[in-house]
């Protein structure tokens, strides 16, 4: 039985965990955008076939969004369009853990969120490269190219992992994919934009791939002193981790005056995890920066769950992101790791927009060495995140358009840097920023996957019915 919702009103409030920070920009008669759908009705399936009977019972050139967990970088699936009606997977939430001859697999419903996925692999002793967002949904965030900066050296990509996916076409057809089809690796990165995916069943690693992780936190007076430290910082990260998959690192810069970096220390390390991380107490020391956070986290579980406190205090009436990136394909030089932190981390609108995060994370490795995706992450090594989230209520339409213009900013200045890959991430970038220079080549890993992805594309879905895909102006029309 299909749930189906023609009052809209408070349906996006319920379901987006944020709105894009230009939704919320002043319109041509000077007033906000309200947080509404555009869709003229909304579904909530609960199987494969609901979803095959709905897409078959309408119109083939009738437009089709697909929301899973509600954290989209500018929303195109939860605004769709006033022609388009929307697929909500809210009731598919199963989560089946079965055995093949080479060991555990995960089966995972299109409505599962991260908190759920993680907590169920918890108590089967899995681990998998999950995100970091806690209400993040984990095939949105398959199908959008998604990375984990804890586990992605370890684990590779989590759409590195399917090994089968159930999905619905344009044309209502339920299909079971395996590597073998054409689709299947398309899908893993394209997915929103090539058909509905209703499961996918996913390869388990034990728990005992993260042996544990060392997690320092320091507080910062001002903006020099974060620059300073972050300096630092990435020095450490190239020098000591960047060529050392045995470990991954992450430093966060947050809104609030915080430094947190974050060691995680797989199988394969051999050595002293305190005294890893000695060079950052010792640099955080030689700044005057008071320790705030010192901590061992002693297991996948735990690291994975790290930031979940963090994330559910960041909450706004409504609250509005943007969210861009930048990274390269190879070691970052000085140039780069220096415009980070000189230009990037002191630029950052982290004063006007307190809730923001300058997230700096290692890849490569096994995401570098698995199987390539559709999605620019599988082809970089550095990467570098920069949200940008803010509570919209008390803040003035021109004090809104200050933060973005204040964002773009830096990002415009980052297309300057040489080597240095900007918005690259399906999932970690701005689709709906005006004259957005993102490439389908740099968004998609590689020139020849874009073509692929768009031959695909033509074929599977001729009348552009899923067309809500973050770059769906790559892909045919946009919404």
């Amino acid at each position: 039985m299909v749930d189906l919702f023609q009052v809209k009103d408070e349906w996006l409030s319920q379901r987006a965990s944020f709105l894009s920070g230009n939704k919320v920009l002043a319109t041509s008669d000077g007033g906000a955008i309200p947080a509404q759908t555009f869709a003229r009705e909304i579904y909530r399936p609960r199987s494969a076939q609901d979803i095959a009977d709905v897409i078959s019972s309408l119109p083939e050139t009738t437009p089709v969004a697909s929301v899973c967990g509600g954290h989209e970088s500018s929303n195109a699936s939860m605004f769709a369009n006033s022609d388009a009606i929307i697929l909500d997977f809210i009731h598919l939430k199963s989560i089946e853990f079965h055995l093949d001859d080479e060991g555990a697999l995960v089966t995972v419903g299109a409505g599962v969120v991260f908190r759920e996925l993680v907590e169920a692999l918890k108590a089967h002793q899995g681990a998998l490269p999950v995100g970091t967002g806690p209400d993040v949904g984990v095939i949105g965030y398959i199908v959008n190219g998604g990375l984990s900066g804890y586990f992605s050296r370890r684990l590779g990509l989590l759409g590195q992992r399917v090994v089968q996916l159930t999905m619905v076409t344009a044309a209502g057809e339920i299909r079971v994919l395996t590597p073998e089809d054409a689709l299947f690796f398309a899908m893993l990165g394209a997915g929103s934009a090539l058909g509905v995916v209703v499961d996918v069943t996913i390869r388990v690693e034990s728990d005992s791939a993260i042996q544990s992780a060392e997690q320092r936190g320091f507080s910062f007076a001002t903006r020099e002193q974060a620059v300073a430290f972050a300096r630092g910082a990435l020095r450490m990260l190239r020098e000591d981790v960047l060529e050392n998959d045995s470990v991954s690192m992450e430093l966060v810069v947050t809104g609030t005056n915080a430094l947190i970096a974050t060691v995680i220390f797989y199988d394969s390390f051999n050595g002293s995890a305190a005294e890893f991380v000695q060079p950052l107490e010792d640099l955080a020391a030689s700044l005057n920066l008071p320790v705030i956070i010192e901590s061992r986290l002693g297991s996948w579980y735990e690291v994975a769950a790290a930031l979940w406190p963090v994330i559910e205090g960041i909450t706004g009436e409504p609250l509005a992101m943007l969210n861009h990136c930048v990274g390269t394909y190879g070691m970052p030089d000085d140039e780069i790791l220096d415009f980070v932190s000189d230009t990037l981390i002191a630029q950052a609108p982290l004063d006007q927009a307190n809730f923001s995060l300058v997230e700096i994370r290692t890849l490569g490795g096994a995401a570098m060495s698995r199987a390539k995706l559709p999605s620019g992450n599988c082809h970089h090594l550095f990467f570098v995140d920069l949200v940008t989230m803010y509570d919209t209520k008390g803040k003035t339409v021109g004090e809104r358009q200050e933060i973005a213009d204040l964002t773009t900013r830096v990002i415009d200045q980052a297309r300057d840097v040489n080597g240095l890959t900007v918005d690259f991430s399906g999932t970690h970038s701005q689709p709906d920023d005006v004259d957005s220079s993102a490439l389908a080549s740099i968004i998609f890993g590689t020139e020849a996957m874009a073509d692929y992805v768009t031959a695909l594309k033509k074929q599977f879905d001729p009348h552009n019915r899923f067309r809500f895909h973050p770059y769906a102006k790559f892909l045919g029309t946009a919404g």
